[in-house]
């Protein structure tokens, strides 16, 4: 005997299953139906408790909500003629949504939907709509109005060549476009078949020190240039050091033919770019921790030759004392590491610590890189 709550569950079901083709044709989901059966006692369960089978039957026979209880008669020997309840049907979306408890939202992604079209009704809009059916609906009613005003906005400017921050969009600024901008890049792409929104951020700087003013004279020690500019110098330097920090940076002594560069994470890949990095001894140095050692890994697959420095378990073990908490990050698969980069890697995930590059005491790191083939003058002991 299917109880009262069974409505509200297979609607549900329903609306999880179907809203996608509910939200494709709102016109057709108005013929949808669910039929839930109720499976209605038998004689002989009547037979065995009579006052469960009387409940049940009085409870569908007071319920008032969604949809319409169909009702049979049943001739039994021992209990003559019984009319019990035998189904019930669910008739069109919105009463289907109603049982489900959904309705409010329904219409809500009804009217969000025909907005979203209404900027540029295509069948690949209303593919993307309904795909990103969720993150649309999670948006408050601001948010959405922002999204409809910069979809509108893009499709209407397509190649505007814009900064994130000069967009003319009512209440729309960086971080927002940051937060929403792979939806906001599926509708145009629904919309157009290009997930260019025709707009560029300011390029990242990367900063390099020129440890030897005879690589670029007159020029200052220490520039921040786009990448695009720094592969285009005229410059041809024997060795380039890699830091993970700009802090480092800015503590380089001299060093003949050498210039130095901050690279991590994202800028990584930008690195490779720089052609004359092809044609130096290149040696990198980071923090050394999960995050520290997979950079070596990545600029490795774009820099072969890469060497590192004090990214290994002698290191670690030296410097622990100076050592904080860690965090993992996701990527430490198929990298190309050396034996003695893996291992630190192994301890360092284990025992989830960070050894901070500029922690590791200063003439100690200067011997260190030396030995890694940083053309430094080697310290007075």
């Amino acid at each position: 005997m299917i109880p009262i709550s069974a409505v509200r569950e297979a609607a549900r079901k329903a609306v999880r299953s179907r809203l996608r083709d509910w939200l494709t044709d709102p016109d057709g989901a108005a013929d949808a139906t669910v039929r839930i059966a109720l499976h209605p006692p038998t004689e002989s369960a009547v037979a065995d408790d009579p006052d469960a089978a009387r409940n049940w039957v009085r409870a569908w026979r007071s319920y008032d909500g969604p949809g319409t209880v169909d009702r049979e008669t049943r001739r039994w020997r021992s209990f003559g003629e019984q009319t019990v309840p035998v189904r019930v049907t669910l008739s069109g979306v919105e009463e289907i949504c109603r049982a489900a408890g959904e309705l409010t939202r329904w219409r809500r992604l009804v009217d969000r939907r025909a907005r979203l079209l209404a900027v540029a009704p295509s069948p690949g809009l209303l593919a993307a709509v309904v795909g990103e059916r969720n993150q649309w609906d999670a948006l408050d009613d601001a948010d959405f109005d922002r999204l409809l005003a910069m979809l509108t906005w893009l499709l209407q400017n397509p190649q505007s060549g814009m900064l994130i921050r000069q967009l003319p969009v009512d209440g729309v600024h960086t971080k927002w476009l940051a937060a929403h901008r792979p939806l906001v890049e599926r509708l145009v792409e629904g919309a157009r078949g290009s997930r260019d929104l025709g707009i560029h951020a300011a390029p990242r700087l990367i900063e390099m020190a020129v440890l030897d003013e005879a690589l670029l004279p007159a020029w200052p020690r220490i520039i921040a240039a786009p990448v695009a500019d720094l592969a285009a110098m005229a410059v041809a330097p024997t060795t380039v050091l890699i830091v993970e920090n700009r802090e480092c940076l800015h503590v380089l002594p001299d060093a003949p033919e050498t210039i130095a560069l901050v690279g991590s994470g994202n800028a990584l890949r930008t690195l490779s770019q720089i052609g004359w990095l092809a044609d130096a001894d290149v040696v990198y140095w980071g923090d050394l921790d999960h995050a520290g050692i997979v950079f070596v890994g990545r600029l490795r697959r774009a820099v072969p030759g890469l060497r590192s420095a004090m990214m290994d378990l002698d290191t670690f073990r030296t410097c622990e004392h100076l050592a904080v908490d860690g965090k993992l990050i996701a990527d430490n698969t198929d990298l190309p590491l050396t034996d003695a980069e893996r291992s630190a890697l192994d301890v360092v995930v284990d025992e989830r610590r960070l050894l901070e590059q500029e922690r590791i005491p200063w003439g100690w790191a200067q011997n260190k890189l030396i030995e890694a083939g940083v053309p430094f003058t080697p310290p007075v002991e």
